[in-house]
């Protein structure tokens, strides 16, 4: 890994702080953003969200500008575009809940365009289905026949070269001057886009109900699953919604595999969701 240019935090206020990293703002760069991963192991995956964020940019997509990677200590981080006046679509949901349906459907709107942008041999954006593949064929959430039936299960699912998100929730969609921004792109990928369906539908219906997925969406369970409902019309259309809906079950259940391979779990963890996830395929 490089050696980046070292960033003095004494010039930087702290506007924010997530799970694994802190987001500051200086009045000597205006216009940039310095976000700064906590976590000393996780330099690899700062470089992967910088070069796939930038990626995506360059396909078109509306997502801040990649600047610069960087160092702070032995942390690594990375510059971007500082987007003035911005607010998720979750925290507007949760300003007025009676804007849920409205900003739903705002969401399935503009996914259907995010997903149809075409990925051609980008090195950064690779294929969802191979991920997957790996995820199901190293697992320990599942075994035996439960494991060979999700491994044929995504050996047939089809290539695509569908631009996907990797991790959408309504945090990860921003809204300045009405103008639109994805944002948290280092899981992009291409696929077809019941990856990001089933993400989506594993968020909102299923993780929705912990108290910590309701305070990262800063809305209730029951606000979570309203936002479903109308996200899933505005995107499917009324016809087959059942099916629709069913389909988004079963990804879910691929994407909580896919969670056992990137995060670290716990024994119970991994317990709790590889029942849910054999539970959910069937």
């Amino acid at each position: 890994m490089e050696q980046y240019p070292q960033v003095d935090l004494t010039a930087w206020k702290q506007v924010g702080e997530g799970g694994n990293s802190i987001v500051y703002l200086s009045d000597d760069e205006p216009g940039v953003l310095l976000k700064i991963n906590t976590v000393n192991t996780r330099e690899k995956d700062t470089e992967n969200d910088f070069y796939t964020s930038k990626a995506v940019y360059e396909l078109g997509i509306p997502t801040p500008q990649m600047y610069e990677l960087v160092m702070s200590g032995e942390n690594y981080g990375y510059k971007c575009q500082a987007i003035a006046g911005k607010k998720s679509i979750a925290r507007l949901c949760a300003d007025d809940t009676s804007t849920i349906d409205a900003n739903a459907t705002r969401m399935a709107l503009l996914l259907k365009e995010f997903h149809a942008k075409a990925v051609k041999d980008n090195e950064w954006i690779p294929s969802k289905k191979e991920r997957m593949l790996q995820a199901a064929q190293t697992t320990d959430l599942v075994g035996g026949k439960a494991k060979a039936r999700l491994i044929e299960f995504v050996k047939n699912i089809p290539e695509s070269d569908h631009l996907l998100h990797g991790d959408l929730q309504m945090g990860n969609l921003i809204m300045a001057d009405e103008n639109p921004y994805w944002i948290d792109l280092g899981q992009a990928s291409h696929g077809i886009p019941l990856f990001d369906l089933g993400h989506f539908y594993l968020f909102c219906n299923i993780f929705g109900r912990s108290l910590r997925v309701q305070h990262i969406a800063h809305m209730s369970h029951q606000d979570l699953m309203q936002f479903w409902n109308t996200f899933a019309l505005t995107y499917n259309g009324p016809d087959n919604l059942e099916a629709f809906s069913s389909d988004c079950r079963k990804y879910a259940a691929l994407d909580i595999i896919f969670l056992g391979m990137v995060q670290t779990l716990s024994f119970s963890e991994r317990l709790f969701l590889g029942t849910l996830a054999k539970k959910m395929l069937k």
